[in-house]
């Protein structure tokens, strides 16, 4: 029994490792990117898994504003793939890139809590 309690230990303890070491490199991003909507974004993902249950009255307005979002990631990923490019331009393209489709899954995920009321 004392065996399970310690690997609990040391996965809770793993865990809170690994979000303090998230969100150090989400600052890492906030301060690279200079972008406050992307601030908005990422502040957004990490209250999400700090705490997922979204009230009902308030996924429709979580659901718009992580879709605007992602929508403006997408169009600046495109402008940095063709207008803009190397260096620290190739370094933006691919994070917008890829907090676009993240916020595109997230989207999904809370139409899904929001559908079966989860």
């Amino acid at each position: 029994m004392s065996m399970s309690k310690n690997i609990w230990r040391t996965s809770v303890a793993d865990n809170i490792l690994e979000s303090v070491s998230n969100v150090t490199e989400f600052n890492e991003m906030k301060e690279f990117m200079n972008d406050p909507e992307l601030d908005e974004a990422l502040d957004l993902i990490i209250k999400l898994i700090m705490k997922p249950d979204v009230p009902a009255g308030k996924s429709p307005e979580l659901i718009v504003r992580l879709q605007a979002l992602s929508a403006k990631f997408a169009m600046l990923s495109r402008y940095y793939t063709t207008f803009e490019k190397g260096g620290d331009s190739s370094k933006k393209k691919n994070v917008y890139y890829t907090v676009s489709d993240a916020l595109d899954k997230l989207v999904d995920s809370v139409k899904y809590l929001a559908r079966y009321g989860l």
